[in-house]
């Protein structure tokens, strides 16, 4: 089955054509990014100290941007890699540098995530889908292009609750890492102004 079949797949909205607001009279939106995808998903890899991107927009207008929510995939179009929202990624604006998957029920956030990231049917074709460009790109309608193989739900969500806690772990395990560093830095600091 193709994605399209099983998903709505939009573009995330260009920033410079958003109608923005003043600070006083505009409700203040974040940006999605992929530095942020990319700490999600391989943490350690960069730091947390960049300011992250603001914009103001009106409120009336805020219902018809793409926000983040909870049960949608995002695909970075640059390097095509997916992640399944989950809460902490809420209400925050989709630039165009991202695809939106709204996926349907028979298809699992995060077996779709699983699958775009891993499976190498779906590596292979977005691999060929990007070949060719100067930059890049994969576009909108490759990635409705995209077959997926669909087993039953049940196996669907143990196959995305496995690839979560997996990434859980590795986050965890470089926290750890961190942390030991940190330490072992300290410890030596200390015994060099104590000798």
């Amino acid at each position: 089955m193709y994605l399209e079949q099983c998903a709505t797949v939009i573009q995330g909205v260009f920033l410079s054509r958003i109608e923005k607001s003043s600070v006083e009279s505009g409700v203040k939106l974040k940006v999605y990014s992929v530095k942020e995808m990319n700490e999600w998903l391989s943490p350690g890899l960069t730091s947390n100290e960049e300011r992250e991107n603001e914009i103001y927009v009106s409120e009336d207008y805020v219902e018809n941007l793409p926000l983040t929510r909870e049960g949608l995939v995002l695909v970075s179009l640059n390097n095509p890699r997916a992640i399944a929202l989950k809460k902490v990624h809420e209400r925050k604006v989709i630039p165009s540098n991202f695809a939106v998957i709204e996926p349907t029920s028979v298809l699992d956030p995060d077996y779709l995530e699983w699958y775009i990231n891993e499976h190498p049917k779906s590596i292979r074709h977005l691999r060929v889908a990007t070949q060719g460009t100067v930059v890049a790109a994969l576009s909108i309608q490759m990635l409705r292009n995209l077959e997926v193989i669909l087993p039953p739900m049940d196996e669907q969500m143990k196959i995305g609750s496995i690839n979560r806690l997996l990434r859980r772990k590795n986050r965890l395990i470089m926290e750890r890492m961190k942390w030991e560093q940190l330490y072992i830095k300290h410890r030596l600091i200390k015994n060099l102004k104590e000798g």
